[in-house]
C-alpha cells in the first residue's frame, strides 16, 4: 500500500528557543511563520519557520520547559538537533494501519497537535529507527 505523505515540517530540538530563533533568521535566512506556541502535551514551547519554498516544509524549532518534557531527554543525549520528520496525511487511521503493517510503533493515541490548528496527529517510531509525526490534514488543506 503506497501512502499519500506530505512533508509537513522538521522538528529540531533547541537548549534556547529566543536565541535558535534569532539565529535560524541570522543565518538561515528563514522567516518566522508563529510566534510562541506552548505545548502542553510535550511539555514544550514550539515555533514555525518557513523555508522559502511556500509554505511547506517548515521548520519547528522545539523547546523543553522542564526535565519531564518528552523531549528533555534527546536534548540532553545529544544536545540538540534534528528530532522528527512530520508528515500530512488524508486519513490517520490508514496512515496508522500502514504504518503498523511495516512493524512500527504507535506511540499513544491520537491527540489534537496544538501547534497544528488542534488536528490530529501521532507520534511513531518506524522499523528504521526513525520518529515521525503524522498530522491528518486530509481535505481541510491542499
Amino acid at each position: 500500500m503506497k501512502m499519500d505523505l506530505r512533508l509537513d515540517h522538521i522538528g529540531i530540538v533547541v537548549k534556547d528557543l529566543e536565541r535558535s530563533c534569532l539565529d535560524y533568521q541570522r543565518i538561515h535566512g528563514l522567516r518566522q511563520k508563529t510566534k510562541r506556541i506552548h505545548e502542553p502535551a510535550h511539555d514544550v514551547e514550539i515555533m514555525f519557520f518557513e523555508t522559502g519554498h511556500g509554505s511547506m516544509p517548515m521548520i519547528e524549532l522545539i523547546m523543553p520547559l522542564s526535565d519531564s518534557s518528552k523531549v528533555s531527554g534527546f536534548l540532553k543525549r545529544t544536545g540538540g538537533g534534528i528530532h522528527h520528520l512530520a508528515y500530512e496525511v488524508n486519513d490517520i487511521n490508514d496512515a496508522i494501519d500502514h504504518y503498523k503493517s511495516l512493524g512500527s510503533i504507535i506511540l499513544g493515541g491520537i491527540v489534537p497537535g496544538a501547534g497544528h490548528s488542534n488536528l490530529p496527529t501521532v507520534w511513531i517510531y518506524t522499523p528504521d529507527k526513525s520518529l515521525i509525526e503524522l498530522i491528518e490534514k486530509g481535505h481541510h488543506e491542499q
